[in-house]
């Protein structure tokens, strides 16, 4: 029953020791390519994460990546955050093997989105109150999959997954940024209209694209 697969901050803890190593592989792949902290002075890699792998030098910088994009420390400590400091929700999916499927989101207004998300984009901030206007949504902050365990099929409960979230936390729009080709098909395929897709750079200004669903003109 797809209703066991919704959890709350608490609920999911004793999870962490599948979830955090999936993170860190999911977001290693692509078209993230987050293997580690950028170690270059000038930090000319996006978002301060590199593709080069730790101990390997960097062909831009000379320099050598000493941590990994996500410490498992760092994680935990990101996720319990969230829960302590704003109203969350989990989703999580698992087969024989252990975890395959993992959806974090919370509850927010554009401004706690702008400041949490895009801190290093200002122009962000207009933009998204344009979009989002006052109300609070389901900020649907991370889905990445476990692909050695589940390497295809993941995103095949997506509507049924985000309707959840948002009812658990009584919102009516959701919204997330993207880079991943996937995340910007299957909306439209569970939600139709009720979609839409910002495309980045293009009216976007950020490198992402953005995507928003109305759950009430489902």
């Amino acid at each position: 029953m797809i209703e066991s697969n919704f959890y709350t901050p608490d609920k999911v803890k004793p999870l962490y020791s599948e979830i955090v190593p999936a993170y860190q592989a999911a977001f290693a792949g692509e078209p993230w390519y987050e293997v580690s902290k950028c170690a270059d002075q000038l930090q000319r890699c996006v978002g301060g994460l590199s593709s080069v792998a730790v101990g390997a030098s960097c062909e831009l910088c000379s320099s050598c990546p000493v941590l990994p994009a996500y410490e498992a420390d760092e994680l935990v400590n990101r996720l319990d955050n969230l829960a302590a400091s704003r109203p969350t929700t989990w989703y999580v999916e698992q087969n024989g093997q252990g975890v395959t499927l993992v959806a974090i989101a919370w509850k927010a207004n554009s401004e706690g989105v702008a400041k949490e998300k895009y801190s290093d984009v200002p122009e962000m901030a207009e933009w998204l109150s344009n979009k989002l206007g006052c109300d609070e949504v389901l900020w649907l902050d991370e889905v990445f999959a476990n692909k050695d365990l589940k390497p295809r099929g993941n995103l095949q409960n997506f509507g049924k997954f985000v309707t959840g979230m948002a009812e658990m936390l009584g919102s009516q729009t959701v919204a997330y940024r993207t880079i991943e080709p996937r995340m910007i098909a299957v909306p439209s395929r569970d939600f139709g209209q009720a979609a839409s897709i910002f495309p980045r750079q293009q009216g976007v200004p950020d490198r992402r694209d953005f995507v928003v669903i109305n759950l009430g003109k489902e």
